[in-house]
């Protein structure tokens, strides 16, 4: 009777291990990861304009070429779940789960196929030479969606004063990816250009109403170098603001023309440094110590 015991006990045990054993290689490793596959946003709380004693909208550039912004960056190329921000909205454009708009008011909305063009990802008509009888034929090529060349985002955030809680608090209103290139050149035009003074173009892609977009930004995971473990999606990245940028533009009278505008060389910065510190002293100067 013992040893039927220990007989069955043992192939419980083996089965277990079999079990265990196909589980990770299921996995690539020793557990399943579902914490960021079914996470939710954080809720956040609601607010009544009653409740809002003063309020500025601020614009600020995200540059990914910064250390700090490379999880927004990084993968350039889809790893399994891993994704970089750029490449998991235009997944979610492609399968239309994404509406985009084509500027800051969200108001008139994209198609893919506007956003290829913008990508210059058109399907164009090229001379290629025939494998079989080495003559030039008419052959439609598919255009590529280059998404490494998205090296910014443009990002709007609307700082407030909530006097029903007393808090000074930020929230993100949405982002808009840049493209940073330059313009491919002519055949014709080589011997005309000098390359020391091409310009690197930008442009402005498309625009996310950040609302809209939390619950599928929550789903995606951001790389965190000290503990793989730990868990970080874009929404975490976005909320806990764990990027590095600089202030482009604020809402002023002038039309929200950007500091570029009306400044030059160091004074872009001086003046970003400026409203930068307007906002903080705001805050401090509503306490006394």
């Amino acid at each position: 009777m013992k040893k039927l015991i220990l007989i069955l006990a043992g192939l419980g045990l083996f089965l277990f291990n079999s079990q265990v054993t196909e589980a990770q290689i299921e996995t690539r490793g020793v557990y399943e990861r579902e914490t960021i596959a079914n996470r939710k946003p954080v809720p956040l709380p609601h607010l009544r304009e009653a409740d809002i004693a003063w309020s500025k909208t601020i614009w600020r550039m995200i540059d990914l070429r910064e250390k700090m912004n490379h999880p927004l960056y990084y993968p350039t190329e889809p790893m399994g779940s891993r994704m970089s921000l750029i490449d998991v909205l235009m997944h979610h454009i492609e399968e239309g789960n994404l509406t985009v708009y084509d500027d800051g008011d969200f108001r008139q909305e994209l198609d893919i196929e506007e956003i290829q063009h913008r990508f210059d990802a058109e399907t164009r008509i090229e001379m290629v030479e025939d494998v079989d009888t080495g003559e030039m034929i008419e052959t439609e090529v598919p255009g590529t969606v280059r998404s490494s060349e998205v090296k910014q985002y443009l990002l709007v955030e609307q700082w407030y004063f909530d006097r029903r809680h007393s808090r000074f608090q930020v929230r993100v209103i949405g982002f808009c990816p840049i493209r940073v290139y330059t313009r491919e050149i002519e055949e014709a035009e080589i011997d005309q250009l000098d390359f020391d003074d091409m310009e690197t173009l930008r442009r402005q892609l498309f625009w996310v109403y950040y609302p809209e977009a939390r619950d599928m930004l929550a789903r995606y995971e951001v790389y965190t170098p000290f503990n793989d473990i730990a868990s970080l999606s874009f929404d975490d990245l976005f909320v806990q603001r764990r990027f590095a940028s600089y202030i482009y533009q604020e809402s002023n009278v002038y039309d929200n023309r950007a500091i570029s505008e009306y400044a030059v060389g160091l004074e872009i910065q001086y003046e970003s440094e400026r409203i930068k510190e307007m906002l903080f002293n705001w805050e401090q100067d509503l306490w006394e110590y």
